[in-house]
């Protein structure tokens, strides 16, 4: 006798298109994307596929609640990221166990199988940079605050779409190490490296605490008390 597939209610529990898209990842992953069907994904969430489509605009953007774990989770990071702190002692301060081996949830490993597996399939990657790119449309005001600009400046836009391209590489080698090569990055190193994609691509300007002396020398036109 079958076992009784779960059923994924869509309308009323909040993190059903996260359950779905766990269930596309994992489908995604052991039959290849090609051989993936919406009435796939649907049966594995015993759910209508015309009810699938209504969540979903295609069967690759059902990978995208996992992704967006990933892809959110340094915006996440740099919300509670304090003007006095530099990047290196926020991120210390946020882990202080640092020196252990990264440890990886479930949709941790979706999310780097599906960035893995987007190499090979475009619609998929697309679906990942969309999800990059949201990301760091919520990163531009944590930064643009950093620099003293508007979030509206193209120049707190420019350093922000450069640091979110740096990091986004970081996530696409973290997840290349882990599902190819089964290398778990010790986390001390990943936030050494996170740092420096932050300082790096940002060309210095945004890794240093802002200091009562740096935010007075760009001057109150700025508001970077975040007014």
């Amino acid at each position: 006798m079958l076992e009784p597939r779960p059923v994924v209610d869509l309308r009323r529990r909040p993190d059903a298109r996260l359950q779905v898209s766990r269930l596309a990842a994992a489908r995604f992953w052991r039959d290849g994307l090609a051989a993936t069907r919406g009435d796939d994904i649907a049966a594995d969430a015993g759910i209508a596929t015309r009810t699938l489509w209504r969540y979903f605009r295609s069967k690759e953007a059902c990978a995208e609640p996992v992704l967006a774990h990933s892809g959110r989770r340094f915006v996440t990071a740099l919300s509670a990221w304090p003007l006095d702190l530099s990047i290196e002692e926020f991120l210390d301060a946020a882990a202080p166990a640092a020196a252990a081996p990264a440890s990886f949830s479930d949709d941790d490993v979706h999310a780097m199988r599906m960035i893995v597996l987007g190499f090979s399939e475009p619609a998929l990657r697309s679906s990942w940079l969309m999800v990059c790119d949201a990301a760091e449309r919520e990163t531009v005001p944590l930064f643009a605050r950093r620099l003293g600009l508007s979030p509206d400046s193209r120049e707190a836009q420019q350093v922000t779409a450069a640091v979110s391209g740096a990091v986004r590489v970081l996530n696409d080698s973290l997840s290349v190490d882990f599902v190819e090569h089964e290398v778990a990055t010790p986390a001390s190193d990943v936030l050494r490296d996170l740092a420096l994609a932050v300082r790096q691509a940002s060309d210095g300007r945004l890794g240093p605490a802002v200091t009562a002396d740096r935010a007075s020398e760009r001057g109150p036109e700025h508001g970077c008390d975040g007014s």
